[in-house]
């Protein structure tokens, strides 16, 4: 083989070569452009999360913590009416005697109406 051929050979190989790239090129390019769009339509989604979540914070303002604020209202009255635990347990006790009285009054009165 003489310099020629191996200056042809060499060139013939430069040129496959330089196809090559020039297909990975256009691979590398086609992968740019996709990974653009989808870059761009992530930017729009975020955008559209954005959006949704200043709504639901206007939302969360102007409904929810008021309303929040009113069942905490509501429930602090409620405490605050509610008869004490001990004061509770002091009434059934003198509702149970009361009772016990009342029985044997009832019981000593049918005797007397009987006794007459």
């Amino acid at each position: 083989m003489n310099n020629e051929e191996k200056i042809l050979q060499i060139l013939q190989e430069m040129k496959t070569d330089q196809a090559k790239m020039r297909t990975e090129l256009s691979e590398i390019k086609a992968d740019q452009a996709k990974m653009r769009a989808e870059q761009a339509e992530m930017r729009a989604e975020q955008a559209e999360m954005r959006d949704l979540l200043q709504k639901v914070a206007v939302t969360q303002e102007a409904v929810i913590l008021p309303r929040l604020d009113l069942l905490a209202e509501g429930h602090q009255n409620l405490l605050d009416t509610l008869a004490p635990k001990d004061r509770v347990e002091t009434l059934e006790e003198e509702v149970d005697t009361l009772k016990t009285v009342v029985r044997l009054l009832t019981h000593d009165v049918a005797e007397l109406k009987k006794a007459q």
